[in-house]
């Protein structure tokens, strides 16, 4: 709890509390669930702000409450039981501490006074790069991106190639000197790979004989002078200064409520810090890392949890209670979960420490709370590379399972009446898979990161099918398909070519894009909520956030998240249309985290899909029980 508190005192600092008098008109507040509490308020400031982070922790129980000011006033529901510490913290403003108890039905006022805040001049630049999650920088220079790009022969190349995957501030973070610029570029272009194969899907990207990305022996003579001219080893690190974020619609944010379920830290030489862990040298080593999260029948939340050793995590969102399994072989990769019609629960392995050893597919039974099954992805060999990493998963209507290989260019399935694997190959150089959805014809679709391409695998003939959307070459991690069958996915800004969120009608074939009102948005998963709005995670911007987009005006509307530099991978949503995620890339508080957009319509803490596992907008029609399987 210590080291807990200790982090999120870098991201709030509380508030004294006072009893509210005098207070304007509140809307009716309770606790709205039985059982439970609420807290209101007034908040004051010398200087103008607006829609001000109200955090509300339950020191008992470590979860979090966050909510938002709408004109100065502040509500929250559905509390816990417990000790709490209150803070509320804006731009350039917080507040002191203070601590209070809370019982099963009360409903206390307070009032809440902001201060200004030390300045500081450090930034902390979100990267959301699969082998770099844990090394967010820290810059003391903001400019604006003309002064950190500075027009030249090698700005499109670096926009075109580099900026596309890594964002407008990896480059100008990492000065280097030339030797240090050209290995950058000599492992992009797979300098070593003539003589051992790619250590990672990023590694060899740039070959020019073999890339997407439209890079020839002319660009890379131009990038580099570009790079070590404007980022050698004299210059400073930098960011690009924010100049446009999504407004905030405060009368929104008055309604929205973010809770965080902490994973619990393991206690000292277990789990992370035990001896076979704690040394490995790999992303996520030494602490808890939530990548994807899914919903049961049965309203529980399960989480793959990227550290060592790798576990899969249950939360009762009802309790708060968590109960983790540890997986067969824990440092074999981790990254997604998904739950079938009958409840099993189903992952397949990544990378781990362990790149080259055969992948699997797991099968977790949660009844007997043992893992039943443990299926070779690639039992013939059919991808010809000795690290590949499995990732994605999605079922068809008989439920047999699709895996995407991210490191290996190729879509597994496993028949559920054969019990056997078949691997298809993606017909496109350097494919790398990230993402894979069903839609309701049992055609499996893919993001390929690699271009920015989707990928249509059509089930019944084993055939492809390849869309480029209008902007390509691009940066595309997830997609997903709505209840009218259209795939929609999220393209990342480069540079100042703007992010877009993408939708693909199948009834005609066409690809619409809109701009993401966000600088250097880079909108990571995308989910049709009930009312048929379009959600997105979104590490660009000034903070990482969640995004809606409602298609009927097309307008956009922002929701900052509690942890503004903890990255999210993958979004799910319940059929009451809360938003629930994980903060990858948060280091001290890593958990399960859930936006309600209206707090008055919480009818449960539990999570249930609209049609039920696995999550569809529409219904599988497959058997409902396990023995089926």
């Amino acid at each position: 709890m210590g080291k807990l508190m200790a982090s999120l005192g870098a991201v709030c600092i509380f508030l004294g509390l006072t009893v509210l008098a005098g207070a304007r008109p509140m809307p009716p507040q309770s606790g709205g669930l039985a059982g439970t509490a609420g807290l209101s308020g007034a908040v004051d400031s010398s200087t103008p702000f607006k829609a001000a982070q109200v955090f509300i922790r339950n020191t008992d129980k470590r979860i979090l409450y966050m909510v938002y000011t709408n004109a100065g006033q502040f509500r929250a529901v559905a509390l816990f039981p417990g000790n709490y510490e209150v803070k509320v913290s804006t731009k350039g403003q917080e507040s002191d501490v203070q601590k209070l108890t809370l019982k099963a039905g009360d409903s206390p006022k307070l009032k809440l006074s902001l201060h200004a805040m030390a300045a500081s001049s450090q930034r902390t630049v979100v990267n959301a790069l699969e082998t770099n999650t844990e090394s967010n920088s820290v810059v003391n220079i903001e400019q604006p991106y003309d002064e950190v790009y500075p027009p030249g022969p090698g700005r499109d190349v670096a926009e075109r190639t580099c900026v596309i995957c890594h964002g407008e501030n990896f480059l100008p973070g990492r000065p280097g000197n030339l030797a240090v610029w050209t290995a950058r570029l000599d492992r992009m272009m797979g300098k070593a790979n003539w003589d051992r194969p790619a250590a990672s899907y990023a590694e060899g990207l740039l070959n020019y004989r073999a890339s997407a990305l439209r890079f020839n022996r002319q660009d890379r003579e131009d990038l580099l002078a570009y790079l070590v001219k404007n980022f050698g080893p004299d210059a400073k690190p930098r960011a690009v200064r924010i100049d446009q974020e999504m407004p905030l619609d405060e009368a929104k944010l008055g309604k929205a409520m973010y809770i965080e379920y902490y994973l619990p830290p393991d206690p000292p030489g277990q789990g992370n810090h035990a001896p076979e862990y704690k040394d490995l040298k790999a992303g996520f080593v030494g602490r808890r890392a939530g990548q994807d999260v899914r919903f049961d029948h049965d309203g529980n939340v399960w989480l793959t949890d990227r550290g060592y050793p790798h576990r899969l995590v249950k939360l009762d969102p009802r309790t708060g209670v968590q109960k983790d399994f540890q997986l067969p072989d824990p440092k074999n990769g981790i990254h997604e979960v998904n739950i079938d019609p009958t409840g099993m629960i189903w992952l397949p392995e990544h990378s781990g420490v362990q790149p080259s050893s055969v992948k699997r597919l797991l099968a977790f039974n949660p009844e007997t709370e043992k893992f039943d099954q443990m299926i070779p992805l690639d039992p013939d060999n059919v991808v010809r590379n000795q690290i590949k990493w499995a990732q994605s998963i999605a079922f068809d209507s008989k439920l047999n399972i699709y895996v995407g290989w991210i490191m290996g260019g190729a879509l597994s399935k496993y028949d559920r009446q054969t019990k056997k694997v078949s691997v298809f190959p993606v017909p496109e150089a350097n494919a790398i898979v990230y993402g894979v959805i069903a839609d309701r014809n049992d055609n499996i679709w893919m993001a390929l990161w690699d271009s920015g391409n989707i990928a249509k695998f059509d089930t019944h003939n084993n055939g492809w099918t390849i869309f480029a959307p209008p902007t390509y070459p691009a940066q595309v991690r997830r997609l997903n398909v709505d209840a009218q069958n259209n795939i929609w996915f999220g393209i990342w800004a480069a540079g100042k070519r703007p992010g877009k969120l993408a939708k693909l009608d199948q009834t005609t074939g066409r690809i619409t894009e809109w701009t993401v009102p966000r600088q250097n948005a880079s909108p990571y998963d995308v989910m049709q909520d009930p009312d048929g709005n379009i959600w997105s995670a979104d590490v660009g911007g000034s903070a990482a956030a969640l995004w809606k987009f409602n298609p009927r005006d097309a307008s956009f509307s922002l929701y900052p998240k509690p942890q503004k530099t903890a990255d999210t991978p993958k979004i799910q949503v319940t059929k009451d249309g809360a938003i629930w995620y994980s903060p990858r890339g948060s280091v001290d508080a890593p958990a399960f985290g859930v936006l309600y957009p209206d707090m008055d319509k919480i009818p449960t803490l539990g999570a249930y899909y609209q049609q039920g596992p696995p999550g569809y907008p529409y219904k599988l029609a497959a058997p409902t029980t396990r023995a089926s399987r």
